[in-house]
């Protein structure tokens, strides 16, 4: 028979455990619960897919007399290894290859570039892992070089390296097709530059405004990262079809999975609409489900390019000359 003093140790002991099972799992709780919310919820899975109107986009291409784009080349500015679950919500923690990417499509009698980079200093402030300023010095030649440039948004990693250009010589800002929001943003970045950016097309006044660019090039308006978020549509002399997704869909696996970014990323440390870029997003998956033929170029998923730059027939920019302080500073 068990002794008094028996039967109070076991009960110390029951009472031991369970204190230490309930803090244990309030512990869990207190962990569980906001990484399942700032990093894995979707967000609300009954938003409806937003309508991509790729026959407008061909009529619009089309619309344009004159050589389409005959090839396209990349250069990646700054780059990183990013958990999966920060841009794809539910991603899990295996690291994913993401970076700034500045796009030439290269045209007989005059190129388009989209996006303009970015400088040292933004990437740091952007939290890129490592910044390449050889690629950066390619992309402003391109840009210098070209006849018109174009954005799929107005975050500092595509509009930056256009803003510090442009400090140095406001023509450059003239080559700019950009839609209402953009436009402010580069006016707020740069006030000088208030007489020297051209007005934004007036199709692409209208929030779901679509536009001819150039022979082969067409744009739609695609707010939900930001406002002034947007696609570009290309079709190539050879027939080919491409859709920069931007940042409606930075990773290939925002469409594949239909998640948007993590709810930290896009609402901790952004402003985004993750209902509106989960529309975009499922846009696209059915829009690649009806369309095989067309390859949709996500916004920063290096990874993707890499595997398929060579089908893609994307090429990678040679390196640009860097000048010698410069040079000092990158090693």
């Amino acid at each position: 028979m068990a002794s008094p003093g028996d039967w109070r140790s076991d009960r110390i002991r029951d009472i031991g455990l369970t204190m230490f099972t309930r803090i244990a799992l309030l512990l869990i709780l207190l962990v569980a619960v906001p990484y399942y919310w700032l990093l894995m919820d979707p967000g609300p899975t009954s938003v409806a897919p937003r309508t991509i109107d790729i026959a407008r986009l061909r009529s619009l291409a089309e619309s344009q007399q004159g050589q389409r784009p005959v090839g396209i080349q990349y250069a990646a500015v700054a780059t990183d290894n990013e958990p999966g679950t920060l841009l794809v919500a539910g991603g899990g923690l295996r690291t994913d290859e993401t970076a700034v990417f500045i796009w030439r499509l290269i045209t007989p009698g005059g190129d388009t570039v989209i996006n303009s980079g970015l400088t040292r200093d933004q990437s740091l402030a952007t939290g890129y892992e490592a910044y390449h300023p050889e690629m950066q010095q390619t992309a402003n030649s391109w840009l210098r070089s070209s006849q018109r440039i174009i954005f799929t948004s107005e975050d500092i990693d595509h509009i930056g390296g256009l803003v510090s250009l442009v400090l140095a010589d406001r023509k450059i800002a003239g080559k700019l097709i950009g839609n209402p929001r953009q436009i402010d943003a580069l006016r707020a970045l740069a006030p000088v530059l208030m007489d020297s950016l051209g007005p934004p097309p007036a199709a692409l006044a209208d929030p779901a405004g679509y536009a001819a660019i150039a022979p082969g090039i067409a744009v739609m308006r695609t707010p939900g990262y930001l406002d002034g978020t947007q696609m570009i549509y290309v079709r190539l002399q050879n027939g080919r079809e491409f859709l920069f997704a931007g940042d409606s869909a930075p990773m290939r696996r925002n469409v594949t999975w239909q998640r948007p970014r993590s709810r930290y990323v896009a609402e901790w440390l952004g402003s985004e609409d993750r209902a509106a870029t989960l529309g975009w997003i499922k846009g696209l998956a059915s829009l690649k489900q009806r369309e095989p033929g067309l390859t949709v170029v996500y916004g920063h998923d290096f990874g993707w390019l890499k595997d398929n730059a060579q089908q893609l027939q994307f090429a990678a920019a040679p390196a640009g000359p860097l000048p010698a302080p410069a040079r000092k500073a990158a090693r």
